[in-house]
């Protein structure tokens, strides 16, 4: 019996010695974790502030070289850029003239139908009978 109260103790003592190592080693891995998840985010906020500052960076070089020196354009050159002004000045009017007929058309209106004429009704014409009362015997 006495040999038996020992192996009962020392299971016992084990499971309480198991469950003391888990919560020990539990909270040390808790905070393993949260310390690499602050430091991932930490890392990440670092990457992704450096990629939006290369972009910002990137995208500002590109809207300054889109500016024309007009002072720098020959005569001709100029003249051509005032003609293709010109028409594109003239493509936004007649745009804009489109647009204000559009507008005048009444809320609710009904598009206007075209005429139908006879011309445009197809007519149904039957074809000639070709077989006789032989060929259905």
């Amino acid at each position: 019996m006495n040999e038996l109260e020992n192996i009962v103790k020392s299971v016992v003592y084990g499971g309480i010695g198991a469950a003391a190592t888990i919560v020990e080693k539990g909270g040390d891995i808790a905070r393993v974790l949260v310390e690499k998840g602050q430091e991932t985010i930490r890392s990440n906020q670092d990457t992704a502030d450096d990629i939006k500052r290369r972009v910002k960076e990137f995208c500002d070089k590109f809207q300054n070289d889109d500016v024309i020196d007009v002072s720098k354009l020959s005569a001709a050159q100029r003249a051509e850029l005032r003609r293709q002004l010109d028409a594109l000045d003239a493509a936004e009017a007649e745009a804009a003239a489109a647009a204000s007929v559009v507008d005048e058309v009444p809320a609710g209106a009904e598009p206007a139908e075209a005429p139908v004429s006879d011309d445009d009704v197809p007519v149904y014409e039957p074809e000639e009978a070709t077989y006789t009362a032989e060929d259905e015997l």
